[in-house]
């Protein structure tokens, strides 16, 4: 069992489900009290999740017992090539730390869908120069092609060391290394 497993192996109720064996590209993680958006390439998060002394934790969800995950606490600032967007205060209104899991992750889903229509989310591609002369004539120079998977995480207290409002902000990250479902929802 790698790193992320041994200590998961120790709770029966979670299984392995994370940024370690998700299929996304992109992790976008929404933080309501810091007001921000954290986007970053699913490989730095795995990355920054395997580095040595991180503190582990526990998340609960309302109304339920146990814990429903548990992950490491990385730094913003160790994860290669993360982005953070301030989002408008407007924009959280309502989006409290009391809604239900489901809820939170929404409104959190709901965000990134603006972000990516206004253009404002960023998307790390590769681009084929285009080194034929006839297409090149007709205005192509680069062609771009791609499909992401981004998953999005409502991750609450998250924020930079500095620049959160709130003083619940932890400082940290949320990178989520197992879970339970006990409310059955999707």
């Amino acid at each position: 069992m790698g790193q992320l497993g041994e200590s998961i192996a120790m709770t029966a109720q979670l299984f392995q489900y994370g940024i370690h064996n998700e299929a996304s590209n992109i992790r976008a993680h929404v933080a309501p009290l810091a007001r921000r958006v954290f986007i970053f390439p699913t490989i730095s998060g795995k990355k920054a999740a395997l580095m040595p002394g991180l503190q582990e934790r526990m998340a609960f969800q309302p109304g339920v017992e146990h814990a429903t995950a548990m992950g490491r606490l990385v730094k913003p600032e160790s994860i290669e090539n993360i982005k953070s967007i301030l989002i408008a205060d407007w924009r959280f209104d309502g989006f409290t730390e009391d809604l239900s899991t489901s809820e939170k992750g929404d409104r959190a889903v709901l965000i990134v869908q603006e972000l990516l229509k206004a253009g404002a989310f960023p998307l790390w591609v590769e681009g084929e120069f285009i080194k034929d002369t006839q297409i090149q004539i007709k205005g192509t120079d680069v062609i771009v092609k791609g499909q992401w998977k981004i998953e999005v995480k409502c991750d609450f207290r998250a924020s930079k060391k500095r620049g959160c409002p709130d003083p619940r902000c932890t400082g940290n990250l949320f990178l989520q290394t197992a879970e339970c479902n006990p409310l059955n929802m999707t």
